[in-house]
Parts: structure tokens; sequence; C-alpha cells
């Protein structure tokens, strides 16, 4: 089968304002920020078809609907949007494209309302705010508990909000700054509970983008992708007209770590199909049935029994290890076993997921030579519609297999069916059964974060796309003597690339080894914290392996950028100025490690004012609708050196402010000051006048790579003359 690619913006001249993608029997539902709530199908997430409007013209007459979000639950869809921003309305319908009526009064609640079901079949809803995502407890789908903050915050207006859940780990996803501005972002945390306590990912922001390609990227969703095993975040970005496009990436999780593999801009490989689906999907090979008993018919979107006993297998058998989607129905009373299947190829096992109307529940049951067992009962939520259509998701690890329904963990158990593969199917010894859309794939979750392709440009956690070495909880890798991570990269477009690796926590007898494409890398000569390899790469697919053959490591972070152009460029205005408030930059984006010497002058400091210069910054933006230098100071990813009245300082900058380290320095404020400030590996040394010894000294463990320099002011006049920039080679 031929790889297809696809590139961002996949989609253009519809607004895609707050794109919120739903999947429902195999098949996706676009909605989006617009006058008549338009609504758009894919098949694949790359290709949209209009669906038209979703809601008649008086619903909501003179208004702009807000963000919509539609989650679909027994049997019926729920749309949630504000108005103008107005508070929300709840809207039903009994098909993903409307019409839709509304069914609540005005709830309040700002903007951006986001729900979330969890493993429990307890509801909650999300929402903007002024302090942070706010969020409550649902009774049901119109129904709101009491507000609470959930920490997730961007020191100030925070919006956008969406939660999704693996491995008992609650993963958010939200947006800030101003949408109108080119350094709107995307931030992730993650939480055990999911209403408290999320805190940040230390690698934020996941996605922002503030010149060149696409910019102003925010407001996303995440669903699962056609190959159900990998996921996908769709997001906007701005055009100059305010309109916005659709873009979309692959994202990923492991322990507290959410990786987005973006944001891209040049072809990448498009979202996997599974290895069979029916009703047949483009591209994907067709399933194909035995039946036995009665048969099936169609009757729309379904395919419903004629009677019973029925059974309807594929011929095609999946695994050992799988992952399978089923979409199931049970009209009418229960009088008999009904459920799906898994069928060994060869041998007696059989597994069937049974769904009982009188006990409320699905139990798995084990049927061999030794009879039939039941291994594990899971008790379904209360208002389960068994006559509704449920999506049913079994993945078959090496010796798990776990059953998800509507997206929610429903039981997993410990289970040998991944022997040998398996055939899958639908069965009812009693009673009618409806079936909706099926597909299979031979992989799950874990295998597919681990063959995830990684594009350059993109800044990641280790652990993803990682065959090889002990995974950590935070996305890092330890490498033990002997042990080889392995990655395959992937390069849109032929140059000259630097390879950055980051290694984390002592570096005992490091002996560190990168292999590209079979051929030794050699190093840089200074080795630290951040080890540097230059590299050539060619389109396409390429093998790296990390190799440690002396002690060990633990690879913290790893990113492949394109490295022309890699040496600074002279400041050529003879005194550069910045402030009261705001940063004036110069210099290569690409400059990893230098040396940067100017005499400064800082003036004018109001309360809380400081000043100093830039180093490795990239990304810079000004904060809201009007390009506010004050609400921007820390907008960019670099480092500070800065002097207040009484310190000097070095702070690290990812849209906030962290310092580093800080001493006591008395300001000559008014007077030209000799200042050198050194970034090298993780490291930054700051020199003060003529003397030997640095003043201050910081080290990064997580050091951003590279950026230009620049001079910086907050609430403070400051002046650089005599700038003289050196990079280490």
């Amino acid at each position: 089968m031929l790889q297809a690619y696809y590139q961002n913006p996949i989609a253009k001249n519809g607004d895609f304002a707050d794109p919120f993608a739903l999947r429902w029997n195999g098949r996706y539902y676009l909605y989006c920020t617009n006058p008549d709530l338009r609504c758009w199908s894919s098949a694949d997430l790359v290709h949209w078809r209009p669906e038209g409007p979703v809601i008649g013209p008086d619903v909501f007459p003179g208004l702009v609907p807000f963000a919509p979000e539609v989650v679909y639950s027994d049997g019926k869809f729920y749309l949630y949007t504000s108005p103008s921003g107005f508070g929300h309305y709840v809207l039903e319908s009994e098909r993903p494209t409307g019409p839709f009526r509304k069914i609540s009064e005005n709830v309040g609640h700002a903007i951006d309302g986001s729900v979330f079901i969890d493993d429990d079949g307890k509801w909650y809803f999300y929402w903007a705010g002024d302090e942070g995502i706010w969020g409550c407890e649902m009774t049901g789908p119109a129904g709101f508990g009491e507000p609470v903050l959930t920490g997730a915050f961007l020191h100030g207006w925070t919006e956008g909000p969406l939660v999704r859940k693996r491995g008992g780990v609650y993963y958010m996803t939200y947006t800030g700054n101003h949408y109108l501005s080119s350094g709107y972002r995307i931030q992730t945390a993650w939480s055990r509970h999911p209403l408290r306590g999320y805190r940040d990912d230390a690698c934020n922001p996941a996605v922002v983008c503030t010149g060149g390609g696409v910019t102003g990227l925010g407001h996303s969703s995440t669903v699962l992708g056609p190959d159900l095993v990998s996921y996908y975040m769709l997001y906007h970005n701005i055009n100059p007209d305010a309109s916005r496009e659709l873009d979309l990436d692959r994202q990923l999780w492991h322990g507290c770590a959410t990786q987005v593999l973006g944001p891209t801009v040049t072809p990448q490989p498009a979202p996997g199909l599974p290895d069979g689906a029916f009703p047949p999907t483009e591209g994907a090979p067709r399933l194909e049935w035995s039946f036995a008993g009665n048969a099936w018919r169609r009757e729309e979107d379904l395919f419903s029994s004629e009677g019973s006993p029925f059974e309807a297998m594929t011929q095609q058998a999946f695994g050992p290890c799988f992952t399978a989607e089923l979409n199931l129905a049970l009209p009418g009373e229960e009088c008999g076993d009904r459920g799906i299947m898994l069928q060994e190829q060869e041998g007696n096992r059989r597994y069937e997921f049974v769904f009982s109307q009188r006990g409320h529940c699905v139990r798995l049951q084990k049927t061999d030579a030794d009879g039939t067992k039941t291994l594990e009962k899971g008790t379904l939520p209360n208002g389960y519609r068994f006559e509704a259509l449920h999506c049913l998701r079994v993945e078959q690890g090496a010796k798990k297999l776990t059953l998800w329904v509507d997206d929610r963990l429903q039981l997993e158990a410990d289970a040998a069916a991944g022997e040998q593969p398996a055939r899958l199917g639908y069965f009812s010894r009693g009673g009618r059964i409806a079936c909706g859309y099926t597909a299979a794939v031979n992989s799950a979750y874990e295998a597919a974060c681990r063959a995830a392709k990684i594009p350059v440009d993109c800044p990641f956690a280790p652990v993803f796309g990682c065959e090889g070495g002990t995974p950590g909880a935070d996305g890092s890798v330890l490498l033990q003597k002997g042990d080889r991570a392995r990655y395959t990269l992937w390069a849109a477009q032929a140059g000259r690339y630097e390879l950055c690796v980051t290694r984390g926590g002592e570096l005992r007898n490091s002996g560190l080894q990168a292999v590209l494409d079979g051929k030794a890398l050699s190093p840089a000569a200074f080795q630290d914290t951040l080890l540097r390899f230059g590299l050539f790469l060619e389109r396409g697919e390429h093998a790296l392996e990390l190799t440690e053959t002396l002690g060990e490591t633990r690879l913290a972070r790893l990113e492949v950028r394109r490295a022309e152009k890699g040496f600074l460029r002279p400041c050529a205005a003879p005194e550069l100025r910045a402030g009261p408030w705001g940063k004036s930059l110069w210099g290569e984006v690409n400059a990893g490690d230098y040396d940067l010497r100017a005499q400064v002058k800082i003036e004018k400091l109001g309360d809380d004012g400081r000043a100093g210069l830039l180093l490795r910054v990239t990304q810079p933006a000004e904060g809201g609708e009007g390009a506010d230098p004050v609400l921007g100071i820390d907008f960019f990813l670099g480092y500070s050196v800065y002097f207040t009245g009484a310190e000097c300082g070095i702070a690290r900058h990812q849209y906030d402010r962290r310092t580093l380290a800080a001493c006591p320095y008395e300001l000559a404020e008014g007077s030209w000051l000799a200042l050198r400030a050194e970034v090298r590996g993780g490291a930054i040394r700051v020199w003060v006048g003529d003397k030997d010894a640095p003043l201050l000294a910081a080290r990064d463990e997580l050091p951003l790579t590279h950026g230009c320099c620049g001079l910086w002011a907050e609430n403070a006049q400051a002046a650089a003359r005599d700038i003289r920039v050196t990079e280490f080679k």
C-alpha cells in the first residue's frame, strides 16, 4: 500500500475556528465556530465533506455559536455551545448532523465548554476563565454541579480545554493568549483527578508558531485516528483576515508526558488505516464475513440480524496483538446471550463479551475444552441503553484483554487470547442485534507509540517513537551499558540538520554514541548535558540509534532541527533600545552555543522593573488582540539575564518566567555596564565589568537548544551598544 501524505493546513476557506471532531460509527464529524454552526464529515481526518448547518436560523438569532462540541451518549448527540460568549446552552439530536434542538436554558460558564465522561460513567464539564480552566461534575447531559478551579492556568485568560484519559491519568489540553495573536498557543497538563490538581508539562507550550508557515495555533481537540491506535490533534491557525484554517498533527501520551508531533507545515505521513474494515473504507482492506444461523440485512447505518441464533465472524484473523472496533446495538428484550466474540483461528478457545440487560453488566467469558468460565465482569453505568448503538473497542496485548465501551475503560482481564490470531464477530443466542462499523488493526496503542515516525523540527520526549531502553513516567528513557534506543525520523525536506540530545540526571561515566542510517555521528568537542551532532538528511525516513557504551544515560529530550544559517548575523544598529516594555531581537534563530558581549545601560526602573539581555530566543510574540508588549513581556522561548535595582538574575521563559539563579547586585542606574553572557549546553554564565570570575551561573536541566539574542525591558528603559557575538564551534 502506497504511503499517503498530508500538509497543514488541511482545510481552508471554511473558517475552521475552534475545531472539534467527534468519531461515531467509523466516521468523523467536525464542528467549528460559525454563524450557522456548520458540520463536515470525513473517513480519514484529512479529507472533509460539507454536511451543512446543524441548527436552524431561529435557534440563536443574531448570535454566533462559539466553540461547539458534541458528545454521543446512549443514542443521543448532545451539543454544547456559547452563543457569542453569553453562556452555554445544551442541544440534542438523534443524528450527528442534526438538526439540534435546545434542551436547556442558559447555564452560564463563560465560553469553550467541553465534556468528559469518565470510566465510571460520571460526566464532567470544563470551561474558560480569567482564573484558569474551571470544571464541575455533571448530574446528566444538562445538569451542572459546583464549579472548581482545575489548576490549569496561563497567567491570564485561559480557554479551549479538553480532557482525555489513558492509563489512569487525565490529560488536559488548553489554549492561551488572544486568538488574534500570533502567540496563541496550546499547553498541556496532567492530573490523577478529573477536576483538580492539574500540573503543567515541563516542556510547554506543546504547540506554538509565531512566524512563517502557520501562526496563531490553538483551540484544539483530540480524537482517535482511523487506525484505532493513534490519536490526532486538530487545531486552527489564523489568517490576516481573522479567518481560520484547519491543521492536524499526531498526539501521544505516556506517564505524565503529552507529546504533539508538530506543529508541522511540510508533508507528513497521513493517519494510518485499519488492516480491515466494514463497511469498506477507501484504502483499507475489506472485512469479509462468514455467517452461522441467520443472515443480516442493512438498515441505514446498521446491519441487523434477521433472527437468532446469529453469528457473523470475520474471515480474516488478527493478532496476536491487535485492536478492534465493533459497534453494537441490542434492541428488544433479552432472551439469550448477545455480544461480540474472539475465536482463535486454530484451536478451540473462544472469548465472548456478553451484554446482560438483566444484570446490567458485561462479562468476559472463555469457552474451551474445559467448558465455559467467566473471567471478568463489569457493571455498566446507570441509564445505559442497550438498544442504542455503542462503540466497543477491544485491545489484545501479550497477556491482557481490554474492553472500552464508548471510550470508557469497561474491563480488563488477564487472558491468553493473544497466543495466536483470532477472528472477530458478533453473536446472538436469543434476540436481535444490530451491528455497525467494524474494523481491526494488527497493533495496539503502546506498540503504535513505539513505531511513531518523529518529524524533524519537533522537540520530543524520548519515550515516544522509541524501541529499546527503560521508559520513565516523565517521558525520559534510561539507557544502561549496552542498551540501544531506536527511532524513525521523517524529513520532509533535504538539508543540514542538528541532532540535540539532552541528558538528564548525573552523567556518571556516560559514553553515548549516535548512529544515523548505519553511520556513526561525531558530537561537538564540548560535551555537557546537551550533546550536538551535525548531520545531513535526504527527504524521507531515517533510522537513528542511540547507544550507551560505558555506564548509563538518561535521555531527557531529543530534537532534530534544521541547521541552515547556523552563524549569528551581527547587529546592524549602532545602539539598540528597549522599553518601557518589550524586546528588541537580533541574530540568527538557529544559533546554539555562543558568547554575547555588550555595553548595557538600564534606567528609569519602575516598580518591579527589570531589564537586560536575552539568549536563545525563539517563538517571540506580543500579547492580546493589539500586540500588547506589557501582556506579552514573557511571550517567547529563551533566557533572560536581567537586572533590578538590587539583583542580577538568570530566568527561563516559556511564555512565563522561572528564575534559575539570582544574586544581590546594586545597579548603578543610568550608567553603562560591561556585560558578558555565555550560553553553552545547559549552562549559562554572566560576567559584569572586567572581573575574571562570573558573577552568576545557572544550569538548565532541560535546556532550550537554540535561538537569537535580544535586549529586554520590563517597566524600565534599556540600551545596548558595542554588541559582539561569538558562536562556539
